[in-house]
């Protein structure tokens, strides 16, 4: 392994969706240079099971994927490096984000496992602080190209959703995202002191980081949802950006399930600092990754 290499980690099923979202992760390296990684994970081998089974299954994996990155190379123009991990699907990606200097994982909403398994990969990191980078959730091709990777933003009320900025930022730089917010109209009975606190955190941090962006006042004829959808649409843009607490509300029509999505884990809190406020000058792992990997 080359420690000074920076990976774009994709999870491999060998299904044409994990190939669209390869096509992500082209598109993402275009802009940062960053290596792909292919990640193929596999069960363990049973109690029960033959070992000499086991170990033929595993050297058939190898081979496939070196096949399949000779594959991609002759039809996309870049070689990807890969890696196969044995056992739990979330211990074997936590091992990867170890072993490797990861920026974003890029995957297909279902990951199907060796043995017919098959995984949610929301579901594996639904809790606060389980995964610490983005995950772009695609499970279609991407959309025509632009010269920006343009990228639409949720106003959300939580505070959580000042986790988001950092990687705002971190996306902005590293893969030369354009930033679109779009934020709701404030009705009664809604946290509007929430909601006006989150959009001056953004404003200040993102000013104070040089970075462009705009922010678009929701029509108030429409259903907040489905408007974010249509100013994606009309921008023509790649990603919706979302935490995890709002991710099933932005999917919840069927027709927006396969959106390409970036998302965000917020990091854990502890109980007693639940109702604090939140220190603008803080520095998370987002910051700290931006920093670090500067100039790479």
């Amino acid at each position: 392994m080359d420690t000074r290499k920076i990976y774009i980690v994709v999870l491999w099923d060998g299904s044409e969706q994990s190939e669209n979202a390869f096509r992500h992760a082209l598109r993402m390296e275009a802009k940062s240079k960053y290596t792909i990684l292919l990640v193929r994970v596999m069960k363990k081998r049973k109690f029960l099971e033959s070992r000499l089974a086991f170990e033929s299954d595993v050297v058939k994996e190898n081979q496939v994927m070196k096949s399949v990155t000779e594959e991609l190379r002759c039809k996309y123009g870049l070689l990807p490096e890969y890696a196969i991990k044995l056992g739990n699907f979330k211990s074997c990606v936590r091992e990867v984000l170890k072993d490797f200097r990861c920026s974003v994982i890029i995957s297909p909403e279902s990951n199907s496992i060796h043995k017919g398994l098959s995984v949610n990969i929301v579901k594996e990191f639904s809790n606060y602080g389980e995964i610490d980078i983005p995950i772009v959730i695609a499970n279609n091709a991407p959309r025509n190209q632009h010269s920006s990777i343009e990228v639409v933003v949720p106003m959300e009320y939580e505070p959580e959703f000042k986790d988001s900025i950092d990687w705002v930022i971190f996306m902005s730089r590293k893969y030369g995202c354009n930033i679109n917010f779009i934020k709701p109209i404030l009705n009664e009975g809604q946290p509007k002191k929430e909601l006006l606190n989150n959009i001056y955190f953004t404003k200040q941090v993102l000013d104070d980081n040089d970075i462009v962006y705009g922010i678009k006042t929701a029509n108030k004829l429409k259903d907040f949802v489905d408007d974010i959808y249509d100013f994606a649409n009309t921008i023509e843009a790649n990603y919706i950006l979302s935490t995890s607490l709002n991710y099933n509300l932005f999917r919840k029509n069927t027709m927006y399930e396969n959106t390409p999505f970036i998302w965000i884990n917020p990091r854990k809190r502890s109980s007693s600092l639940a109702g604090a406020p939140e220190n603008n000058s803080r520095r998370t792992s987002a910051t700290v990754a931006a920093a670090s990997y500067s100039g790479q």
